[in-house]
């Protein structure tokens, strides 16, 4: 089925049309654009989905393991490392794939519904194989979907200059962080006086069907003018150009900086507990104000595109958090984390909503390809993320390892700077 939702616009709003330019605030520009051009107000809803999905499961995902299914510690650990190898090497051929396919479509359709099999079986037969089923092996191909709306989010803004388009993107990212404020805490309440939390599963699996639903809405194809001036490098050629030994360090540099927020939502529940004196209730809440506060500062950093490189946003945002995760140390409080959320989110929006421009700016014409960078810098950024709490939390304590997180992103930062001089020309 083919339904598209393709209407003609003024030349004055017109995505494709070189008038198209973000004048002015970028934010508000790219609300408008969004509201006024169908596709890019699906996509954001499909990725405010999928942020719900996320955010129904992801928190209550080791409490449904290990307390409620009774998968041991390191099985549980396994688990999730096979997991992620599993979503990067889906995540990274799919988007190499939809650049040399066109129809991105029909692969968003696709993995939609299996993440609303793997999900629904969850919820409707639970048991240790069928979770580890799952979430191994069908769920990952549902977690491709996001790199693929970010595809398409790009596809659709071709036409406009880079930052405007890095503006665009921002702002849908931030449903995802608006779908984080909501789900959590919305899906624990629901459930709270429930046995267990297997509802949660449920909720995601519905999300996951709505999906693939407002997926039909999407054209079957880019318009030609898109791909036209695309790339035809073939699969094992474009993965080729990924492993080069720059591409590498530059994914291992950004690993290094958004692995610090990985780090962090890590170190600092245990320091507010074990040397603050703080309570579970009081890391729920903190979580929940670091997430609403990062819209925001999201909608902010977008705006100053207009007067910033992405790569300064980036240096700026990974100072911020490194400033947090040193100020984290000389808590002595719990109200004093509950101060530092305000920076906290400030830094993370940036290492957040960035990242995924950046990339995609490296491959221009190439959407997926770039966007293929997304989920190899978070499978990088999650083996740091686990080498250096691991090592740092035997050696050095939980604020040692803060420290050791305003290393990674120092020398995160640092990496990128060298790096950009030497970035490469891609057709």
């Amino acid at each position: 089925m083919s339904i598209s939702l393709e209407t003609p616009f003024p030349p004055c709003i017109s995505l494709i049309g070189k008038c198209a330019v973000l004048e002015n605030d970028p934010v508000l520009h790219s609300l408008r654009h969004i509201r006024a051009h169908p596709q890019l107000l699906l996509l954001t809803l499909m990725i405010f989905l999928q942020g719900s999905a996320y955010g129904s499961t992801l928190p209550y995902l080791s409490i449904t393991a290990i307390q409620e299914l009774g998968m041991s510690d390191q099985a549980y650990s396994v688990l999730v490392f096979v997991t992620s190898l599993c979503a990067v090497t889906i995540s990274v051929s799919l988007g190499i794939l939809s650049d040399l396919m066109g129809d991105r479509r029909t692969i968003i359709m696709v993995m939609a519904v299996k993440g609303a099999i793997g999900y629904g079986a969850i919820f409707l037969f639970p048991s240790i194989p069928v979770f580890i089923t799952a979430t191994a092996i069908i769920i990952p191909f549902f977690q491709s979907v996001s790199s693929l709306i970010f595809v398409s989010v790009r596809a659709e803004t071709a036409g406009l200059p880079s930052r405007d388009s890095a503006a665009i993107n921002a702002t849908v990212r931030a449903f995802v962080s608006a779908a984080w404020v909501v789900m959590p805490a919305a899906v624990g309440f629901a459930f709270a006086s429930s046995e267990n939390m297997m509802g949660a599963w449920g909720v995601a699996a519905l999300c996951a069907l709505l999906i693939s639903f407002s997926s039909a809405f999407l054209p079957a194809r880019p318009a030609p003018d898109r791909i036209a001036g695309t790339s035809r490098a073939g699969f094992f050629s474009a993965l080729r150009e990924l492993a080069t030994p720059l591409m590498l360090a530059r994914a291992v540099s950004m690993a290094l900086l958004t692995g610090t927020i990985r780090l962090a939502s890590t170190v600092w529940p245990l320091i507010l507990i074990s040397d603050l004196g703080g309570k579970t209730g009081d890391v729920g809440i903190v979580a929940g104000l670091i997430a609403l506060f990062e819209i925001p500062f999201m909608l902010i950093w977008a705006s100053l595109l207009k007067r910033l490189n992405i790569l300064v946003i980036l240096a700026i945002g990974g100072l911020l958090y490194a400033a947090f995760m040193a100020t984290l140390t000389l808590a002595t409080s719990p109200w004093q984390l509950y101060a530092l959320t305000i920076p906290a989110a400030a830094g993370a929006a940036a290492l957040l909503s960035m990242p995924l421009t950046y990339f995609q700016d490296l491959f221009p014409g190439r959407p997926g390809l770039g966007t293929s960078f997304n989920p190899i810098n978070s499978f990088l950024g999650n083996g740091l993320t686990a080498i250096v709490f691991g090592t740092g939390a035997h050696l050095f304590g939980y604020s040692g390892t803060a420290w050791l997180g305003v290393a990674m992103a120092l020398a995160g930062i640092f990496g990128l700077v060298i790096l950009e001089k030497r970035r490469p020309t891609v057709a």
